[in-house]
């Protein structure tokens, strides 16, 4: 599953610290569509990904996400 959405999204809140020895960022959404949602990530550089957990606040679940980096030319 990819997820691409253009243009900008409106951050409420966002915090960067340590945590289990790895970088930690949280993000809450203040968008329309998003009010609430949440992404709670951890940053492991041995695969150069984010990967955590996005909490959907409209229908309070949450889902597991990896965000990987787009290489030039890729869709």
């Amino acid at each position: 599953m990819r997820y691409f959405k253009p243009g900008e999204v409106r951050v409420a809140e966002s915090r960067v610290s340590a945590q289990e020895e790895r970088i930690q960022l949280f993000v809450e959404l203040r968008d329309e569509g998003y009010p609430g949602c949440t992404y709670t990530l951890f940053y492991y550089p041995e695969h150069d990904v984010l990967a955590g957990a996005y909490h959907q606040a409209a229908v309070d679940r949450t889902y597991e996400v990896i965000f990987v980096k787009k290489e030039a030319g890729e869709i």
